[in-house]
């Protein structure tokens, strides 16, 4: 969290001090339960994270489970850090275990959860201390396979849900062997899928990303991974990612480019990149695994002013799918149209749309969202094809 890092003062206290008694300090810090515009740009403090949780109770109290598609410690975290990283996640799942006490939640692992530099595979300890603090809400048996390779399946009514661990994917890193392996045993959940209603969760997404126009996972394993959502598509019912903080989706398609599957990115309750913190409420059929409404729930830091007390915070109905993009129903065939629609629409009106949608409220026009000049980039990312 960000406070923990600019107040040297702190940052010892905390790394001394057991986890239950982290949140006297934090209350204690002005800087931790300041909550305005002046954290845009800045990882979420204290208040930022408390808000979010009380308006994710407030907007669903019982939720079926909860999913968390990683990057739990903060920005430029260092090796020497790793005492402090570990409470940092035991802390945050406390205060999620505190509010949904008796709900299954889900956490994947991002580029920066890991006792090593950002995207270093994590070892032995952090898959063990990773799981220990979702436990008892990561049920024992995903969090025996936690611990074993940072990978796990989970089963909630009749969706299964594969959370795959990104860190072995991404661009330009030398852990192939691993990323083989967890490769492999996806395909086979996806052979043995049988009438499952499979979803997957996993921090970085495959593919490229629109904001530079790189990799974000190396090319092979991308095209491995696209090939299997292809093939098994109609077992494959919701993709989750997120990694890039903003709004966003990608298509999947076969060789003869027929749309057949999406992964949904989700935004980021950090604010990091400039957007504005968000939590997302998806509601989906228990019986055929499909997702018929997503809501971004977001803060306007531009709109709350001077320093506000976190409790009456409001987050805010900021977009949702299917009526943000006028998709009438979110399927891969009516994503790629809506991507068709912006290339031939002339009055600019499916643009606008989509970067709403991808800004989540947010008014910024910059090179890291979604702008005019830009949009070639981001169609062309949110496009992935099968061989």
């Amino acid at each position: 969290m960000y406070g923990a890092l600019t107040d040297t003062a702190l940052k010892r206290k905390l790394q001394m001090a057991p986890v239950k008694q982290w949140r006297s300090y934090f209350e204690a810090s002005a800087a931790q339960m300041t909550v305005n515009s002046g954290l845009m740009y800045q990882d979420a403090n204290y208040g930022v994270l408390q808000s979010a949780i009380i308006n994710m109770k407030k907007k669903l109290p019982h939720p079926a489970f909860i999913i968390i598609a990683g990057d739990f410690i903060w920005h430029n975290a260092t090796p020497a850090d790793s005492v402090l990283k570990r409470k940092t996640i035991q802390f945050i799942a406390s205060l999620f275990k505190e509010y949904f006490p008796a709900v299954t939640i889900i956490p994947a692992m991002g580029n920066n959860d890991t006792y090593g530099d950002d995207y270093a595979l994590q070892d032995a300890k952090f898959f063990n201390d990773f799981a220990g603090a979702w436990s008892p809400n990561l049920p024992k048996a995903a969090a025996a396979l936690m611990r074993a390779r940072g990978y796990y399946n989970s089963t909630m009514g009749n969706i299964e849900l594969l959370a795959i661990n990104t860190a072995s994917l991404s661009y330009g890193n030398q852990y192939q062997q691993q990323a083989a392996a967890m490769l492999k045993w996806l395909h086979a959940k996806l052979v043995s899928a049988g009438h499952k209603n499979i979803w997957i969760l996993m921090h970085i997404p495959p593919g490229l990303n629109g904001y530079n126009d790189s990799d974000m996972w190396n090319p092979d394993y991308t095209q491995s991974f696209v090939n299997s959502i292809a093939k098994y598509s109609p077992e494959v019912k919701f993709i989750i990612a997120s990694h890039t903080h903003f709004n966003d989706f990608k298509v999947f398609y076969t060789a003869a480019g027929r749309p057949v599957n999406f992964m949904r990115i989700v935004p980021s309750v950090c604010s990091n990149h400039g957007n504005y913190p968000s939590f997302e409420i998806a509601e989906f059929n228990n019986i055929t695994g499909r997702v018929a409404k997503e809501t971004n729930w977001y803060l306007n830091l531009a709109a709350v002013g001077q320093t506000k007390i976190i409790s009456p915070l409001i987050w805010k109905d900021s977009v949702s799918l299917p009526a943000s993009l006028n998709l009438g129903k979110t399927t891969a065939s009516s994503l790629s149209r809506f991507l068709s629609d912006i290339k031939a629409d002339k009055t600019g009106q499916a643009l606008k749309n989509y970067v709403r949608f991808y800004n989540i409220g947010t008014p910024i026009d910059s090179a890291s969202t979604v702008n005019s000049h830009n949009i070639m980039n981001y169609l062309k990312a949110d496009s992935l094809k099968s061989k």
